[in-house]
């Protein structure tokens, strides 16, 4: 029980670390900063929660299970904070839904013997694991190898728990498919092996957003991006702004394979990049040329055109730096 409370001790503190100094640093130059402390506190749940039940399976009563199952449901629910940050959603509403999560958890592992506690700790994995995987996917952050992989990851994880919850209502908790599949010790393995892919893939989203940056800034290279993005998302919205940017890239890398993911587009050494890649959408994506006048050379931001018949001989003024 000692070491129970010491872990409690050092999971709220890491806790109040997030949320007094990682919280108001939302929409603050350090995105990765702040994604990388969520997905650091995600490991560490993870790795608290094997803690937990190992002290629960020898004699450690049930404050060790709340925390385990506690802990193992907040694993991918910071994950999934820790994604919505990357893409550039704040992480105030996302976190409540996690911790809310998380409390709803607590409630039922204390109050709700087994197996009923476990069916609801499985299915609020389900929850946590498939909202981190459509995020991932959704994703129109740098590095789709990287979110592809938290997103298959998760999705198996959360295809798992469903199995595991319908083996043990069908088979019986005690029967033989359940304890091959699906009882502590293969579910440990599992989740282990979950947790180190999910830590592989959080390495390469930082390492990979450090060759972007470099690419970026490559000499020769021209960045095409969609410009002036607050008026653009009004006019078009959210899901659609990440298909435009999908898109894009996708027309970059068919102008030069080497093109770079950079935020809102892509970089690429072509010359006249701007024109090239815009008629490359207008032909193979059928862009109409409002959507295609939305470019804009990386290295400047100017006004949208959302009329690109008017003025379209008047020269952008470039206003700020990307």
């Amino acid at each position: 029980m000692g070491l129970s409370l010491v872990l409690l001790a050092i999971s709220v503190a890491v806790a109040t670390t997030v949320l007094f100094v990682a919280l108001p640093r939302v929409g603050t130059p350090g995105v990765m900063l702040l994604f990388l402390r969520f997905a650091a506190v995600s490991g560490v749940c993870a790795v608290g929660s094997s803690a937990m039940y190992l002290i629960y399976a020898t004699g450690g009563g049930i404050l060790s299970l709340v925390m385990g199952d506690v802990a193992m449901v907040l694993a991918p629910a910071l994950m999934f904070v820790a994604l919505g940050v990357l893409d550039g959603r704040g992480a105030v509403r996302s976190s409540l839904m996690a911790g809310g999560l998380a409390v709803a958890v607590a409630v039922v592992s204390a109050t709700v013997p087994l197996p009923g506690s476990l069916v609801v700790k499985a299915l609020a994995l389900t929850a946590a694991c498939t909202a981190t995987a459509w995020t991932a996917f959704r994703s129109g952050a740098p590095a789709r190898g990287p979110l592809r992989l938290i997103a298959l990851t998760n999705a198996v994880y959360a295809v798992y728990c469903v199995a595991r919850v319908v083996a043990g209502v069908v088979a019986g908790w005690e029967s033989a498919v359940y304890l091959a599949a699906f009882s502590f010790a293969p579910a440990t393995m599992l989740g282990a092996l979950a947790v180190l892919l999910t830590g592989l893939a959080v390495v390469r989203l930082r390492f990979g957003r450090r060759r972007i940056e470099s690419a970026h800034s490559r000499p020769g290279g021209t960045a095409v991006v969609i410009g002036d993005w607050d008026l653009a998302s009004t006019a078009y919205g959210p899901d659609r702004m990440r298909t435009l940017v999908a898109e894009l890239r996708a027309a970059a890398t068919d102008v030069d394979p080497g093109a770079a993911h950079v935020p809102r587009g892509a970089a690429l050494s072509v010359s006249d990049a701007e024109a090239v890649v815009g008629s490359r959408l207008a032909a193979d994506y059928a862009w109409p040329p409002e959507q295609v006048a939305l470019l804009v050379d990386g290295a400047t931001t100017g006004p949208v055109r959302t009329h690109p018949g008017r003025g379209r001989g008047r020269r952008r003024r470039p206003s700020a730096r990307s």
